[in-house]
Protein backbone atom coordinates (compact mmCIF):
# COMPACT_ATOMS: atom_id res chain seq x y z
CA UNK A 1 0.00 0.00 0.00
CA UNK A 2 2.39 2.27 0.91
CA UNK A 3 4.44 1.46 -2.46
CA UNK A 4 1.05 2.37 -4.48
CA UNK A 5 0.67 5.69 -2.10
CA UNK A 6 4.15 6.86 -3.54
CA UNK A 7 3.55 6.10 -6.59
CA UNK A 8 0.96 8.28 -6.91
CA UNK A 9 2.52 11.04 -4.92
CA UNK A 10 5.01 11.27 -7.47
CA UNK A 11 2.61 11.28 -10.35
CA UNK A 12 1.15 13.89 -8.55
CA UNK A 13 4.37 16.33 -8.33
CA UNK A 14 5.12 15.20 -12.19
CA UNK A 15 1.35 16.39 -13.60
CA UNK A 16 2.01 19.86 -11.45
CA UNK A 17 4.94 20.09 -13.00
CA UNK A 18 3.98 19.88 -16.29
CA UNK A 19 1.45 22.84 -15.55
CA UNK A 20 3.87 25.02 -13.90
CA UNK A 21 5.93 24.80 -17.32
CA UNK A 22 2.99 25.17 -19.46
CA UNK A 23 2.09 28.78 -18.38
CA UNK A 24 1.77 30.98 -20.90
CA UNK A 25 2.95 34.76 -20.71
CA UNK A 26 0.97 37.02 -23.35
CA UNK A 27 2.94 40.05 -24.50
CA UNK A 28 0.83 42.83 -25.61
CA UNK A 29 3.40 44.28 -28.17
CA UNK A 30 2.21 40.97 -30.02
CA UNK A 31 -0.74 41.47 -32.09
CA UNK A 32 -2.40 38.17 -31.23
CA UNK A 33 -1.69 38.15 -27.76
CA UNK A 34 -2.56 41.62 -27.66
CA UNK A 35 -5.87 40.55 -28.72
CA UNK A 36 -6.16 37.86 -26.74
CA UNK A 37 -5.34 39.83 -23.87
CA UNK A 38 -8.68 42.08 -24.37
CA UNK A 39 -10.53 39.54 -25.68
CA UNK A 40 -12.83 40.22 -22.98
CA UNK A 41 -13.60 42.83 -25.51
CA UNK A 42 -16.68 42.60 -28.95
CA UNK A 43 -13.85 42.57 -31.39
CA UNK A 44 -15.03 44.74 -34.56
CA UNK A 45 -13.43 46.61 -37.24
CA UNK A 46 -12.14 50.02 -38.07
CA UNK A 47 -11.44 51.69 -41.82
CA UNK A 48 -7.71 51.96 -42.45
CA UNK A 49 -5.62 52.79 -45.45
CA UNK A 50 -1.98 53.90 -46.51
CA UNK A 51 -0.15 55.61 -49.24
CA UNK A 52 2.87 56.96 -50.14
CA UNK A 53 5.70 58.41 -52.73
CA UNK A 54 9.14 59.93 -52.61
CA UNK A 55 7.60 63.13 -52.78
CA UNK A 56 5.05 62.94 -50.31
CA UNK A 57 1.40 63.06 -50.44
CA UNK A 58 -1.48 66.07 -51.14
CA UNK A 59 0.65 69.25 -49.77
CA UNK A 60 3.21 67.36 -47.36
CA UNK A 61 6.46 66.90 -49.18
CA UNK A 62 7.79 64.68 -46.62
CA UNK A 63 9.07 61.31 -47.51
CA UNK A 64 6.61 58.96 -45.70
CA UNK A 65 4.25 56.54 -45.66
CA UNK A 66 0.84 57.97 -44.18
CA UNK A 67 -1.05 55.11 -42.43
CA UNK A 68 -5.09 57.05 -42.48
CA UNK A 69 -7.94 55.67 -40.39
CA UNK A 70 -11.10 56.96 -39.23
CA UNK A 71 -11.43 56.96 -35.59
CA UNK A 72 -15.52 56.85 -34.69
CA UNK A 73 -16.59 58.90 -31.48
CA UNK A 74 -15.41 57.61 -28.01
CA UNK A 75 -12.00 56.09 -30.00
CA UNK A 76 -8.97 55.97 -27.79
CA UNK A 77 -5.93 53.97 -27.31
CA UNK A 78 -4.56 53.80 -30.97
CA UNK A 79 -2.55 51.47 -31.55
CA UNK A 80 -0.26 50.62 -35.01
CA UNK A 81 1.33 47.27 -35.39
CA UNK A 82 3.59 46.14 -38.17
CA UNK A 83 4.95 42.78 -40.11
CA UNK A 84 7.57 41.74 -42.31
CA UNK A 85 5.57 38.71 -43.42
CA UNK A 86 3.75 39.03 -46.28
CA UNK A 87 2.59 35.92 -47.11
CA UNK A 88 1.12 34.95 -44.51
CA UNK A 89 -0.94 38.30 -43.33
CA UNK A 90 -3.69 36.98 -41.48
CA UNK A 91 -1.32 35.35 -38.65
CA UNK A 92 -1.45 38.04 -36.15
CA UNK A 93 1.34 36.39 -34.21
CA UNK A 94 3.64 38.17 -37.00
CA UNK A 95 2.54 41.67 -36.00
CA UNK A 96 4.65 43.62 -33.65
CA UNK A 97 3.97 46.76 -32.14
CA UNK A 98 5.59 49.96 -33.54
CA UNK A 99 5.66 53.54 -31.99
CA UNK A 100 4.72 55.88 -35.00
CA UNK A 101 3.88 59.22 -34.40
CA UNK A 102 0.10 60.04 -34.90
CA UNK A 103 -1.30 63.44 -35.43
CA UNK A 104 -4.88 64.40 -36.24
CA UNK A 105 -5.92 65.16 -40.07
CA UNK A 106 -9.07 67.65 -40.78
CA UNK A 107 -8.55 69.23 -37.55
CA UNK A 108 -9.33 65.46 -35.86
CA UNK A 109 -11.89 63.61 -37.73
CA UNK A 110 -9.05 61.27 -39.30
CA UNK A 111 -6.23 60.79 -37.81
CA UNK A 112 -2.68 58.93 -39.66
CA UNK A 113 0.49 57.36 -38.08
CA UNK A 114 3.56 58.77 -40.05
CA UNK A 115 5.98 55.62 -40.63
CA UNK A 116 9.51 55.82 -42.03
CA UNK A 117 10.32 54.53 -45.34
CA UNK A 118 11.85 51.15 -45.42
CA UNK A 119 13.15 48.42 -47.88
CA UNK A 120 10.59 46.13 -49.73
CA UNK A 121 7.00 45.51 -48.52
CA UNK A 122 5.43 45.59 -45.10
CA UNK A 123 2.13 45.05 -43.82
CA UNK A 124 0.46 46.85 -41.10
CA UNK A 125 -2.35 46.95 -38.84
CA UNK A 126 -4.28 49.30 -36.46
CA UNK A 127 -6.31 49.34 -33.68
CA UNK A 128 -7.74 51.20 -31.14
CA UNK A 129 -10.71 51.02 -28.30
CA UNK A 130 -14.10 52.10 -27.65
CA UNK A 131 -16.04 51.45 -24.66
CA UNK A 132 -16.94 47.40 -24.61
CA UNK A 133 -15.37 47.19 -27.75
CA UNK A 134 -11.47 46.75 -29.83
CA UNK A 135 -11.92 47.61 -33.07
CA UNK A 136 -9.07 46.08 -35.63
CA UNK A 137 -8.52 46.88 -39.37
CA UNK A 138 -8.01 44.96 -42.44
CA UNK A 139 -3.79 44.32 -43.25
CA UNK A 140 -2.72 47.01 -45.12
CA UNK A 141 -0.03 45.73 -47.52
CA UNK A 142 2.68 49.04 -47.15
CA UNK A 143 3.84 49.03 -51.23
CA UNK A 144 5.40 52.43 -50.99
CA UNK A 145 8.61 50.99 -52.76
CA UNK A 146 6.89 48.15 -55.52
CA UNK A 147 3.86 51.12 -55.98
CA UNK A 148 3.81 54.25 -54.95
CA UNK A 149 0.88 56.40 -54.78
CA UNK A 150 0.32 58.29 -57.89
CA UNK A 151 -1.15 61.80 -58.08
CA UNK A 152 -2.59 63.31 -60.91
CA UNK A 153 -4.80 66.22 -60.57
CA UNK A 154 -5.65 66.00 -65.00
CA UNK A 155 -7.77 62.89 -64.16
CA UNK A 156 -9.93 65.11 -62.07
CA UNK A 157 -13.18 66.64 -63.76
CA UNK A 158 -15.35 69.03 -61.49
CA UNK A 159 -18.77 70.09 -62.88
CA UNK A 160 -19.83 72.98 -60.77
CA UNK A 161 -23.60 72.93 -60.27
CA UNK A 162 -23.80 75.95 -57.50
CA UNK A 163 -24.08 73.88 -54.29
CA UNK A 164 -24.08 70.39 -55.77
CA UNK A 165 -20.94 70.07 -57.65
CA UNK A 166 -19.95 66.94 -59.27
CA UNK A 167 -16.95 65.11 -59.28
CA UNK A 168 -15.38 62.22 -61.62
CA UNK A 169 -12.19 61.01 -62.37
CA UNK A 170 -10.19 58.34 -64.28
CA UNK A 171 -8.36 55.57 -62.95
CA UNK A 172 -4.68 55.92 -62.57
CA UNK A 173 -1.52 54.46 -64.07
CA UNK A 174 -2.08 51.41 -61.24
CA UNK A 175 -4.56 49.20 -61.70
CA UNK A 176 -6.80 47.13 -59.33
CA UNK A 177 -8.96 49.92 -57.67
CA UNK A 178 -11.21 48.23 -55.80
CA UNK A 179 -13.12 51.68 -53.55
CA UNK A 180 -13.26 55.25 -53.89
CA UNK A 181 -12.84 57.60 -50.69
CA UNK A 182 -14.11 61.39 -51.11
CA UNK A 183 -13.52 64.02 -49.20
CA UNK A 184 -14.89 67.67 -49.05
CA UNK A 185 -13.75 70.08 -46.34
CA UNK A 186 -13.13 74.07 -46.17
CA UNK A 187 -10.14 75.66 -46.10
CA UNK A 188 -9.88 75.86 -42.59
CA UNK A 189 -9.95 71.65 -42.69
CA UNK A 190 -13.16 71.16 -41.39
CA UNK A 191 -14.95 67.83 -42.82
CA UNK A 192 -18.21 68.80 -44.86
CA UNK A 193 -18.77 65.29 -45.84
CA UNK A 194 -16.70 62.14 -46.44
CA UNK A 195 -18.23 59.10 -49.07
CA UNK A 196 -17.10 55.90 -50.31
CA UNK A 197 -18.12 54.56 -53.94
CA UNK A 198 -17.76 51.67 -56.07
CA UNK A 199 -18.34 54.18 -59.09
CA UNK A 200 -15.50 56.50 -60.38
CA UNK A 201 -18.41 60.06 -59.96
CA UNK A 202 -20.02 61.40 -56.83
CA UNK A 203 -22.42 64.36 -56.93
CA UNK A 204 -22.77 66.89 -53.58
CA UNK A 205 -24.36 65.67 -51.24
CA UNK A 206 -26.40 62.64 -53.70
CA UNK A 207 -26.18 59.53 -51.64
CA UNK A 208 -27.63 56.91 -54.26
CA UNK A 209 -24.13 55.48 -55.13
CA UNK A 210 -22.29 55.72 -51.77
CA UNK A 211 -22.04 52.38 -49.99
CA UNK A 212 -20.16 53.72 -47.05
CA UNK A 213 -20.62 57.64 -45.51
CA UNK A 214 -18.68 59.03 -42.76
CA UNK A 215 -20.11 61.99 -42.61
CA UNK A 216 -21.59 63.42 -39.58
CA UNK A 217 -25.08 62.05 -40.17
CA UNK A 218 -26.81 64.31 -37.78
CA UNK A 219 -27.44 67.23 -40.00
CA UNK A 220 -27.40 67.61 -43.66
CA UNK A 221 -24.14 69.06 -45.04
CA UNK A 222 -24.41 72.24 -46.57
CA UNK A 223 -21.89 74.70 -48.74
CA UNK A 224 -22.00 77.69 -49.11
CA UNK A 225 -22.49 79.49 -52.21
CA UNK A 226 -18.93 82.00 -53.37
CA UNK A 227 -17.13 79.71 -50.70
CA UNK A 228 -13.38 77.61 -51.83
CA UNK A 229 -13.51 74.28 -50.94
CA UNK A 230 -11.49 71.25 -51.15
CA UNK A 231 -11.75 68.08 -52.65
CA UNK A 232 -9.67 65.02 -51.91
CA UNK A 233 -10.02 61.51 -53.84
CA UNK A 234 -8.23 58.37 -52.92
CA UNK A 235 -8.56 55.10 -55.13
CA UNK A 236 -8.09 52.37 -52.52
CA UNK A 237 -7.05 48.85 -53.68
CA UNK A 238 -8.38 45.58 -51.78
CA UNK A 239 -5.52 45.38 -49.52
CA UNK A 240 -5.72 49.03 -48.43
CA UNK A 241 -3.01 50.83 -50.50
CA UNK A 242 -4.06 54.27 -51.94
CA UNK A 243 -2.65 53.78 -55.79
CA UNK A 244 -4.31 57.27 -56.62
Amino acid sequence: MCTKIFILFLLALTLLGCEQQEEIVLDENILADYIQLNQALDRTDLIACAGGRPEGLLEDSASYISVFFYPIEGAYDFRYFESERTDDILNFSHYQATKLPDSPILNGYLRQFKNPIFEGDRVGIITYKTPGKLHVCNPIRLKFNTTPTEVNEALLTINEQGVTPSFSWADGQIPGNAIYFQIISDLADNLISGTYTFERNFTFYDLDNVILNITDTTSTPMLVPNQSYRFTMMAVSEDNWINL
